[in-house]
Parts: C-alpha cells; structure tokens; sequence
C-alpha cells in the first residue's frame, strides 16, 4: 500500500507548443537518465448512485496498466488555478472490479461501511489516455514527474478529449515546482484546467451541480500575516487564471478585459503594499504586477473619456459640427483591448501569476509567526502616518526658512524685501503634499474600513473618507488627461482642433476643481491626526 499527498499542476498547453518545450532545454536538459517512457492508462471511476463518496470528498478509481490494477482513494482536495494537493492511497489488486475493502489495512480513516450503508458501488465512466512520462530535476531538491496525456473520457455514451500536461512533485518544495511552471509559461503559452478528470467526467454524466457566485475567503486577522496573505495571493490568482481561459476562448471580450481583470490583479497589488517590509523580493513581484496593470489601467481610463466625451459633445447640441473625437477613441479603446487580449493568448498573465505564487511560498519572512494579519495593517497605517509627519515637518521647516530669509533682507530694505515677499509662497497647497503621498494616503484609505489605527479617532476616520475620494478624483481626471489619443492633439483640420480643446478644456476645468477639493479635504483631515 502507498500513501501520499499528491501535489500537481495540470496545464494546457497546444500540441505544437508542447513539441516545442519537450525540445527545450527546460525539459531535455532536467530530464533524468532513463525514466522517459510511454504507457496507456485505462481510469475507471466508481461511486454510488446517489454519489455518497463524492459528497464525502471522496474519489474512487482502478487504473489499469498493461496487465497490472492498482486502486486509488483521492480524499480532500485543495486547488488553485490548475494546483492541487490531496491525500492519495494506492493499493495493488487484481482486476479492475471495485471493491474498497482493500482500503481496510492501508491506514485510510475512512469507515466505507457505515458511510454506504446497503448502497452498491457502480461504475461512473471511463478514461482512457496514451501518458508519455518523464521525471525532471529541475532543482538539487525538487524531482517532478512531467506526464503528457492524451486520450478521452467516456461517460453516458458522451466523450470529451484530453489534452494536458501535469506536473507532480515526488520530492522538494512546492516552491520549486511554481518557479519551473513560470519558466514554461515565458517559454509557451501556458494555461490552467482546474477541474479533475474525474469532475470533467461527472460533469458529462450532469452530476456536477451548477456553480454559484464563487465565494471569496475573507482574511483572518487574528491569523498570522503570512498564512493569510498567501491564502489572499492564491485564491485571487486562480480566479485570474479562470477567467482568463473563458477571455481567451470567448474572443469577443477585449474592451472588458479591465472590468474582467483588474479588480483581482488590484487586490494583489494592495496585498504587497502591506508585505512590502515583511517578505523579501516584493519590489521584484511589484515589477510583474505593473506588466499588466499598465494596460489594464489604460483601457479603463480609455472608456471613461470615451464615455465622458459623449456627455460633452451631446451638451454642445450640435455647436461643433461632425464629432471627430468618437472615432479615435473608439480605436483608442480596441487598440488597448486588442493589446491586452494578446497578453493574455501568450501565456503572460499565467506566467505572472505563477511568479508571484512562486516568490510567495519561497520569500523569507519576518515576525511571521508574531504578527497577526491585523496587527500587520496598524503597524503598516502607523509607516504611513510617521511619512505624513515627516513631510509636513520638513514643509514646515522650509516655510520657516523662507520666512526667515524674508526677514534678513527686510533689515537691509524694506522695499526689497516686500518686492521679494511677492514672490514667494508660503503655503504649500495641500493638493501637492496629497498627491505626493497619494499611494500612501489611498491604502491607508483602504485600511481604514478594515482595522482601527490609534492615531485616528472617529472624526479623524470621518475625514479620512472624504480625503479618498477626492484622492481619487483628482487621479482620475489625471489619468483622463494622458489619456487622450496623440492624433487628437496633432490635429490639422479646424474642426477637429475645436473639439478637441473643448475635450481638454474641460478636463483643465475639472482638473482645478479636483485640486482644489482635494486641498481642502487634507487640510480638514491633518487637523484631526494626532502625529
């Protein structure tokens, strides 16, 4: 009997490109002497008519290899994005008729007995796949068996194709096996199945009850940061990685990639804010992040003004002629879709993702085992505040200094000094020190409706929110003014021209309302905090 827990990552990869990678030295050179063979596999899945093993977590099959049956128990099952790790018992027997009896000495806690009760065993489908196997040692400790399937599964008298490769370590770290999978990824175009062969039968048979609204883990803030963190980095991960199959094969869903997108990839982004200190090679994973957040960030920005655009051109009433403005957003935003949608059908985002997975479970961290994931965000909200002071005090210290230098030069001449006094300010807009500490302001923000940070009381709290949104309006009219297409502003027809500063003039307009909100907003909010 052979008891483990099976740790694989299952990947779809075209038939050309696998020919490709088996080519590369990614794999010829980390395959190990010998173990590179070919064997057909004959699955067979048995549950009861009602799937009383299925609703324990249970998987029942007899693979038949050559002349030899072996029967394997699959308990509880942990995935993400096409990652898995469960318990898996294997026992020899003698053909392929199922009978979990020879469970009874193999250490499985399971008691078959009572959890059937008088119901029969019955077979649910077939797999049938031509595996080509290789083990790879793609570190000094990591050794993973490479399989390539192909074949199908039958079930109901429906068959459904396999395709796949999976990667399972049989020693080393988990670590190890997501570096290597980012490798693939930058090398071919790579993708997740995070569903098993055994759900992708069922699923035939209608026995896989509809999927809800996926529910997303909530942090434990009482756990510690690193533990949660990770949970966060992979759940967000592996709805990226589903999505992106879905956007890949939809080919309709460019100019939604950001709606699609980007809150999940945000998500991690605001994760690695607050890891920033804590684990080593953030800067690295923030790096990867900006790749497809850049674009992501543009198609979003592109729409507003597109939509923005429409509003104004539908005011003027017809006083600027033929729109000339609708056509070069409207490539402005399929450019950018098209863009994205090429990332994607590349493999970059699940090379991502496997990156950050990979730094996630390979960083060192510090005080992990001390700091709760709440704490983590007070003692990341206090950084903030104590770069806040700094600014100010050295805002203050160069006001001071300018006053002082004012009052020199009026001791050698009153009306010197009153010439210069004109030309000085004093008074920093508050606008400019927000928009200098923007990143800091904002997840402080977005810490302030999760935890409670001693230095800010309810007022404080209050206007703190009122200090996010203008943050975010004044960098959204920003990102809105980048935006514009560069045809637009170069421009040599008369109508086009007009349209286009009354676009930009409005933005202008907009822009010093933002500025001054926002200045406002912060000089109402430092009052309150207690530095």
């Amino acid at each position: 009997m052979e008891k483990n827990t099976e740790t694989e990552i299952k990947l779809l990869i075209a038939k050309k490109d696998v020919k490709t990678l088996v080519a590369s030295p990614l794999i010829a050179k980390k395959t190990t002497k010998g173990s590179h063979k070919t064997v057909k596999l004959v699955n067979t899945y048995f549950d009861t008519r009602d799937l009383l093993l299925r609703q324990a977590g249970i998987a029942y099959r007899v693979r038949q290899n050559g002349k030899k049956y072996e029967a394997t128990v699959k308990l509880g099952k942990t995935a993400a994005g096409g990652l898995s790790a469960r318990q898996e018992y294997n026992v020899p027997v003698k053909n392929a008729k199922p009978d979990l009896s020879v469970f009874d000495d193999s250490g499985l806690s399971v008691d078959f007995a009572a959890l059937l009760g008088t119901a029969q065993l019955e077979k649910l489908f077939t797999v049938r796949v031509k595996r080509e196997l290789r083990l790879l040692q793609i570190t000094k400790e990591t050794l993973v068996e490479m399989a390539i399937d192909q074949g199908f599964i039958s079930a109901g008298g429906k068959k459904e194709t396999i395709d796949e490769v999976e990667l399972e370590i049989k020693e080393g770290s988990l670590g190890d096996l997501l570096e290597y999978t980012s490798k693939l990824a930058a090398m071919v175009p790579v993708f997740t199945e995070s569903r098993s062969k055994f759900s992708r039968g069922l699923a035939l048979l209608d026995k896989l009850e509809p999927e809800g609204a996926r529910v997303f883990l909530d942090i434990d803030w009482d756990n510690d940061y690193s533990v949660e963190y990770k949970k966060q980095f992979y759940q967000y991960g592996t709805e990226i990685m589903e999505e992106q199959n879905v956007f890949a094969d939809c080919g309709k869903l460019q100019t939604e990639a950001d709606r699609i997108f980007l809150p999940y990839f945000e998500k991690m982004e605001e994760f690695l804010y607050w890891l920033q200190p804590m684990m080593d090679g953030s800067a690295g994973m923030q790096a990867n992040l900006q790749r497809v957040l850049q674009p992501l960030y543009r198609l979003k920005y592109a729409k507003l003004l597109q939509k923005r655009w429409k509003v104004l051109y539908k005011m003027a009433d017809g006083r600027l002629g033929a729109d000339k403005v609708a056509h070069l957003l409207e490539n402005r935003v399929k450019d950018l879709g098209d863009t994205i949608q090429r990332q994607v059908l590349t493999g970059t985002y699940s090379g991502i993702v496997f990156t950050l997975w990979a730094a996630m479970e390979k960083a060192g961290w510090k005080a992990e085992e001390y700091l709760q994931a709440g704490q983590l965000l007070q003692v990341r909200s206090k950084d903030i505040l104590v770069k806040i002071g700094e600014i100010l005090e050295q805002a203050q210290a160069a006001k001071a200094e300018k006053a002082g230098a004012l009052l020199t030069e009026s001791m050698a001449g009153k009306a010197a000094a009153e010439k210069k006094k004109k030309k000085v300010k004093l008074n920093e807009p508050g606008y400019v020190t927000a928009s200098h500490l923007y990143k800091e302001l904002h997840y402080l923000t977005v810490a302030n409706d999760t935890v409670k940070v001693p230095e800010l009381g309810k007022e404080s709290r209050k206007k703190l929110e009122k200090l996010g949104e203008a943050l975010h309006a004044l960098a959204e009219v920003n990102e809105l003014g980048q935006t514009v297409p560069p045809e637009l502003l170069k421009s040599n027809t008369v109508l086009s021209a007009r349209q286009g500063g009354y676009l930009l003039g409005d933005m202008a307009a907009e822009q010093l309302l933002a500025r001054k909100a926002l200045s406002k907003a912060f000089e109402k909010w430092i009052k309150t905090v207690k530095m």
